[in-house]
C-alpha cells in the first residue's frame, strides 16, 4: 500500500465539572486500566462506543491520561467484495466506525483530542467518554473550546448583534454531530442543496428575527462553525456598549495544533496518536492562552 499524508488537527477543551470528578478521575482510570482487556463497549444513543484506556504519563502540566474511543458509523450498511457480492455488515464483526484519541489532564481541567472521522463530532464524543469516568452520576460535564482570540470575549459582551455571515462547503454538512445547532441541522437536511458547493449565508438580525436567533443561539452557531474545517469565513457584526459598529472575525478563534502524518493505513494507529497528542500538549505548554470560556 502506498504512503499517504493525512492532516490532523488536535483541539483543546476546558472541562467544567464538580471538583470530585477531577479528584476521582485518576483512580477511575487506573481501575479501568487494571482490567486485562482495558476496554468496554457500550451502546449510547443508538450507537456502539468502544472505550479503551491506554496509558498515563507525567507532563509539566500534571499527570495525563490517554484514551481511545471508536464510535460506530451507522451509515455504513453493506459490504461489497471484489467478486461482486454485496452483503449486510454482521453485528459480530465488532464496531465499524471512526477512531477518536484523547489526552486528559485533570489537574488543569483540560482535554485535547482529534479524530479522522467527522470533526464536528469530536466535542460530543469527548463528553460521552468523560461521562464514563464519573463517580457521581448526577454530575454534569460541559466542554468549552479554549479561545485564543479576544473576539470571543467581545462576542459575549456586546449588547446587540446585527448580522452573521459565513461560508461553508455543503459536503462538510453531510455528517454532522448530534449536538450541532438547529440551523446547521436544517442546512444538512435541506434536499435542495447540491453536494460539494460553497454555501454563503448572510443572516440579518432585527426585532423580527429576535425570536429565532437569541444571543445564546448566535453564540452556539459561532462556536460550532469557528471550529468546523468546512467553514472558510465567519464574521459577526454588532453594536458595542458605546453604540459603535463592530465586526468580529472568527476564522481562527480557538487554539489548536495542526500536523501531517504519513501512513500506509486508512487510519492513524494508537502509537502515532500518542506521539501527536504529546506533541500538541508540548506546543500548548509553550503558548500563553487566555482561559476565558464562552
Amino acid at each position: 500500500m502506498n504512503r499517504t499524508t493525512r492532516p490532523v488537527t488536535v483541539h483543546f477543551f476546558d472541562i467544567e465539572a464538580k471538583q470530585n470528578f477531577f479528584e476521582k478521575f485518576s483512580a477511575n482510570f487506573e481501575f479501568n486500566n487494571s482490567n486485562s482487556l482495558n476496554t468496554r463497549i457500550l451502546s449510547i444513543r443508538s450507537k456502539k462506543h468502544l472505550f479503551k484506556t491506554l496509558e498515563s504519563s507525567s507532563t509539566d502540566l500534571g499527570k495525563s491520561y490517554a484514551i481511545t474511543v471508536v464510535r460506530e458509523r451507522n451509515t455504513w450498511q453493506t459490504k461489497a467484495t471484489r467478486d461482486g457480492k454485496i452483503t449486510g455488515i454482521s453485528s459480530n464483526q465488532g464496531i465499524i466506525g471512526d477512531p477518536y484519541y484523547f489526552l486528559i489532564i485533570p489537574s488543569k481541567k483540560t482535554i485535547l483530542g482529534f479524530t479522522t472521522g467527522p470533526s464536528g463530532s469530536l466535542k460530543a464524543v469527548a463528553k460521552t467518554m468523560l461521562e464514563q469516568f464519573k463517580t457521581d452520576r448526577s454530575d454534569e460535564i460541559t466542554l468549552n473550546f479554549i479561545p485564543k482570540e479576544k473576539e470571543f470575549i467581545t462576542l459575549n459582551e456586546i449588547p446587540e448583534y446585527k448580522s452573521l455571515h459565513f461560508k461553508i462547503n455543503s459536503s462538510s454538512l453531510s455528517d454532522i454531530s448530534e449536538d450541532a445547532p438547529p440551523l446547521i441541522k436544517d442546512l444538512s437536511a435541506a434536499p435542495y442543496i447540491e453536494n460539494n458547493v460553497q454555501l454563503s449565508l448572510d443572516l440579518e438580525f432585527n426585532e423580527l428575527t429576535e425570536h429565532d436567533f437569541s444571543k445564546e443561539n448566535i453564540i452556539e452557531i459561532v462556536t460550532f462553525l469557528s471550529d468546523h474545517e468546512g467553514c472558510s469565513l465567519l464574521t459577526v457584526k454588532g453594536i458595542n456598549g458605546d453604540g459603535n459598529s463592530i465586526k468580529l472575525d472568527f476564522g481562527n478563534a480557538f487554539y489548536n495544533y495542526k500536523t501531517d502524518v504519513v501512513t500506509r493505513q486508512d487510519f492513524i494507529d494508537e502509537k502515532s496518536s500518542l506521539n501527536i497528542l504529546h506533541s500538541a500538549l508540548l506546543s500548548y505548554q509553550k503558548t500563553p492562552i487566555p482561559r476565558q470560556t464562552v
